[in-house]
């Protein structure tokens, strides 16, 4: 065999080597093994955005604006910045605690942390969608493989604060979310969510639209603008008396 043959096999065989590796490496991780990495790559340590919400619902359409900020799993802050009818309102997750704020009201109202799972405006994203929060600890995992995805059926635990009786998330290679589908307790879809146009940062890649169709066929498209993960975040901004500043 002359010496550019031997250097194409030993080449051929090189990335074989590490394509079968790449696959062993992929197929050996569990289910929560990858939920924990598209955790990481959706959630980060801490989170802040820009929310673009356009809802469409029973043939009358309207449109949010929101800031938002996260801190892992148990905080969270989202203030409404348009229109200006809801301008300043917002909701506050510290730990085990939920709260809401309107400016017509002038004080912080508690709510059930399950209201972190309710659709925001009566249908659409929920709260725990905004916060980041949906691949939570609140759910034990299974896994199967289609092509080079994975797919997780996520199972609420017995005293977990979730309102749905399974999700199947479909995600890439890569980690990033695909798709949500939401069932209730029966089995039957209540909702899906469609990820798409994916932005790369560093060491994470993000969708940036978000389609949610509702059983009833209403309809959200959620645009995330500015995304910063892993910034600094005053502790201040999780307070109740953040909350209430509405600014």
């Amino acid at each position: 065999m002359n010496k550019k043959l031997v250097v194409l096999a030993a080449a051929a065989s090189v990335t074989l080597a590490l394509l079968v590796t790449r696959t062993a490496s992929a197929e050996d991780l569990t289910a929560f093994q990858v939920m924990d990495r598209a955790k990481a790559n959706w959630q980060g340590d801490t989170f802040h955005g820009l929310v673009t919400l356009d809802l469409t619902q029973a043939a009358q359409s309207r449109s949010y604006r929101v800031e938002v900020w996260s801190q892992g799993e148990t905080l969270g802050l989202i203030r409404f910045l348009a229109p200006a009818a809801d301008a300043g309102s917002g909701y506050l997750m510290k730990d085990n605690e939920l709260w809401y704020y309107t400016p017509a009201a002038g004080k912080a109202v508690s709510l059930p942390k399950m209201a972190l799972s309710d659709s925001l405006f009566g249908s659409g994203p929920a709260l725990e969608d905004l916060l980041h929060g949906t691949l939570s600890e609140n759910y034990e995992a299974t896994m199967t493989r289609d092509g080079t995805d994975y797919l997780l059926t996520l199972t609420p635990k017995p005293e977990a604060p979730v309102v749905y009786g399974h999700l199947d998330v479909r995600m890439r290679e890569d980690f990033a979310i695909v798709s949500i589908d939401y069932y209730d307790q029966r089995g039957a879809v209540l909702r899906t969510a469609r990820f798409s146009e994916y932005l790369s940062l560093p060491g994470r890649i993000v969708a940036t639209l978000i389609v949610v169709e509702e059983k009833n066929g209403d309809r959200s498209v959620e645009r995330l603008e500015d995304p910063e993960f892993n910034v600094a975040i005053d502790p201040k901004v999780f307070t109740v008396e953040s909350l209430e500043a509405g600014k």
